[in-house]
Parts: C-alpha cells; sequence; structure tokens
C-alpha cells in the first residue's frame, strides 16, 4: 500500500510540474501575444523619434497631441537612465498593466512619453482551450499509469468469481508495471493454493464415498452371518453400522454442497406449494399434530430441490425435539420478503446458544443429541443453501413454547414489478 501511495503521489507531483513548465513555454510563445503587440508598439516609437530628430520637435504637425516633459522631471532608476543615454526606449507599466513609452531626442534632456496604453485582451475562448489541454494530458497521464493498476484488479475479480463458482483451473496474467504488482502475486498464489485446496477436497469426498462405504458393506454382511449366534450382540452392532453409514451420508452431503452451487440452476418457485408438499410428506411419518397457516402463490427465485431440502431440515428438527404439536406459518413482510416460520413446544433453545446451532456438528445438551437423531449438520445444511438464495435464518422463542425458526428470503423479481 505504501508503494502504491508513494507511486501515485511522485507520478502526479512530476506530471504536474512538467505540464506546468510545458504549458508556461508554450502560452509565452504561442498563446500570449503580449510580446509581439509590445514589439510592435516599441517600433512605432522608434520611428516617431527619428521623424522628431529629423523635422524637430517645433516643426511636427502634431505637436500639440505629444507629451513633452524634461528628463529630470521624472525620477529615474539607473538602468532606465542609462537606455534612454543609449538612444533605447523605456517601457514602463502602472497598476492596471497600462504600458507607455519614453523617448529621449537628440538634445539629450527632453522626453516623449507616449501612452498608457491599455494591453490588448487576451481571448477567453484560447485561454479555457489551452487550461482543458493541460488537465486533458495529465488525465491521459493518469490513465496510462492506472491502465496496469486496472488490469491487476480485473484479474483479482476475475479469480475470485472463478473460486466462487468453484472453477479450479485458474489462469493469471499479473502486470509487471502495476504498483501492486506484488500484491496482486501473492494474492494470485494464496487463489491457486485455494484452488488445490478445494480440489484436494473434492478428491478426498469421492475417496471417502468409495473406501468407507466397502468395508461398511463387509462389515454388515459379516454380521448377518453371526446373528443366530449372539442376536442381542450383533443387533447393537448393526445399530452402530447404521448410524456410521447415517452419519457418512450426511457428512458427503454436507461437503458436496461446497462444488453445488455453480451446478445450480435457478427459476421461479412457488414457494407456497413447495412448503405445502412438505408438510404433507412429513405427516405421513409423524404423530405430532402439524397446523399451518400458509399465505397462497408466494414465488421465489431459486432451486426448489435446495429450497424443499431447507424445509424438509427445518420440519425434521421441529419433529424430532417437539413435544405434541408444530406450527408453520408462511407471509410475506413489507420489505420484499418472505418469512417462513417453523415452531415446535419442544424445550427450546438458549438464547446465548442459538447462534452455535447453526455451526456444523453442533449438539447443545441431552435433549438435542444423536439419541433423538442427527449429527449437528442439518442446520448447517440450512444457512448455505439460504446464503445462495440470499436469505437468513434466525431463532426466537416459539408461543408454543419451544424454538421458532424464522427464514427470510427475497420474493421473486416478477413479484416486486407487479
Amino acid at each position: 500500500m505504501l508503494r502504491l501511495l508513494a507511486s501515485l503521489y511522485f507520478f502526479v507531483f512530476f506530471s504536474i510540474i512538467a505540464i506546468n513548465q510545458s504549458s508556461e513555454y508554450i502560452w509565452k510563445n504561442w498563446g500570449n501575444q503580449a510580446p509581439s503587440e509590445l514589439g510592435y508598439a516599441k517600433q512605432v516609437a522608434v520611428n516617431l523619434r527619428d521623424v522628431l530628430n529629423t523635422v524637430g520637435i517645433d516643426n511636427y504637425p502634431e505637436k500639440n497631441n505629444l507629451n513633452i516633459i524634461h528628463i529630470n522631471d521624472v525620477a529615474w532608476f539607473p538602468e532606465q537612465r542609462a537606455a534612454l543615454n543609449n538612444d533605447d526606449v523605456v517601457i514602463s507599466f502602472d497598476s492596471n498593466d497600462n504600458y507607455q513609452f519614453f523617448m529621449l531626442l537628440n538634445d539629450k534632456s527632453t522626453i516623449v512619453k507616449l501612452g498608457p496604453f491599455a494591453p490588448k485582451p487576451n481571448s477567453i475562448l484560447t485561454k479555457y482551450t489551452f487550461k482543458l489541454v493541460s488537465f486533458s494530458i495529465l488525465a491521459l497521464l493518469l490513465i496510462l499509469w492506472l491502465r496496469p493498476l486496472w488490469r491487476d484488479l480485473e484479474q483479482l475479480k476475475i479469480v475470485t468469481e472463478q473460486l466462487a463458482t468453484g472453477k479450479l483451473d485458474i489462469e493469471t496474467k499479473p502486470s509487471r508495471f502495476s504498483a501492486i504488482s506484488t500484491l496482486t502475486q501473492h494474492i494470485q498464489r494464496l487463489a491457486l493454493q485455494t484452488a488445490s485446496l478445494m480440489q484436494n477436497q473434492k478428491q478426498l469426498v469421492n475417496a471417502v464415498s468409495h473406501e468407507l462405504r466397502t468395508p461398511l458393506a463387509r462389515l454388515k454382511f459379516a454380521l448377518a452371518m453371526l446373528a443366530p449366534k449372539d442376536p442381542q450382540q450383533v443387533q447393537a452392532m448393526n445399530q452402530d453400522v447404521v448410524e456410521m453409514e447415517l452419519l457418512i451420508d450426511e457428512m458427503l452431503s454436507y461437503a458436496r454442497l461446497e462444488f453445488s452451487e455453480r451446478e445450480m440452476t435457478r427459476k421461479e418457485v412457488n414457494f407456497s406449494e413447495l412448503v405445502q408438499a412438505q408438510i404433507a410428506k412429513t405427516n405421513t411419518s409423524s404423530n405430532k399434530q402439524i397446523s399451518h397457516h400458509l399465505e397462497p402463490n408466494v414465488f421465489v427465485d431459486g432451486n426448489d430441490h435446495y429450497l424443499a431440502r431447507v424445509i424438509q431440515n427445518l420440519l425434521q428438527n421441529a419433529e424430532k425435539y417437539g413435544e405434541q404439536q408444530i406450527m408453520i406459518e408462511l407471509k410475506k413482510d413489507n420489505n420484499d420478503k418472505i418469512i417462513l416460520i417453523v415452531s415446535d413446544d419442544g424445550p427450546g433453545i438458549p438464547e446465548e446458544k442459538r447462534d452455535c446451532v447453526f455451526s456444523p456438528f453442533t449438539r447443545l445438551d441431552s435433549s438435542r443429541s444423536k439419541e433423538t437423531g442427527g449429527f449437528g449438520l442439518g442446520l448447517a445444511i440450512v444457512t448455505k443453501i439460504l446464503g445462495w438464495h440470499n436469505g437468513k435464518c434466525w431463532i426466537t422463542d416459539s408461543h408454543i413454547k419451544g424454538a421458532s425458526f424464522h427464514v427470510s428470503l427475497p420474493i421473486s423479481e416478477r413479484l416486486k414489478l407487479n
């Protein structure tokens, strides 16, 4: 960052100096016409002095229009006095930048004064055109300085977009002339390492899926062969094997979510029908009283498969920990959001632990442990899927003495326009 600021400071500093010096030279020689104007007027004064010396001042027809003074009537600077004695024309300026000429005739005592004359005003268009050109040159130089920086920032944008969408074949083309080239190289190296880690994770998930399932299948087969000898012991071992299979399935399901977003297709989804379908599915296997109030035809933009997984996980969570009843409510708020509320009458969740339950493998206490099913990944999956859909989930106390899970999602863009 220090290198970037120093580079920008010195570039602007020296560019302004160069442009100012060039502008002053060009204005003095081409833009400002005052020197040529004075030169022309001075030549006219010299010609008049020669005429007066030739014909005599008393014989000059326009004598009455001349301003004639004695040389001693003016307090001359030494250099001005010397210039007059050398037959030079002395030019002086007043406080309004008006100029006047003084000429000494051959008698060395008579001074003819011409003026004061107002200088010819410079064209306003020329003046501002000259300024515009100067600032345009400075802007062009800044663009040349910023171009490598802009290219590096575009490279970083492409790298981050590739990582976000799961593309691991990252190619980079850093610029050697950018002020942040070192930073860019570090970030790109980090991106390549991240891509490598993601690739290794993907390979690990695939390996676990195959390598763990194979010995578990052999173990289940061996337990089936041993069942007649010790049924109770074999049954307990079978339960442990089933639990390991469920844990592996949950872990693989959660791990695969890391690579699912780039493959996810989006469309307009009738969220009301999606919730109704999941409630019907839960009703077939639940012994609890499920009541609901759903606003009809609530649409969101997203993937119906993953949104259904969110609803399913929340209903399963309420089914596990609720005692007698589950309540579901779906409505729209005033901020172009839909709100889904799933409440149960279970033990509830302490306020200080509500953020923790969305972390993977989190189980709070004995009332919410593996004995009731699950491994602490259901709500973590909910959080990840909602993140893909610009949604969020939070927990409050339920009015039926348990926990209420609130889900917020943006409504469909089509409904916003209506």
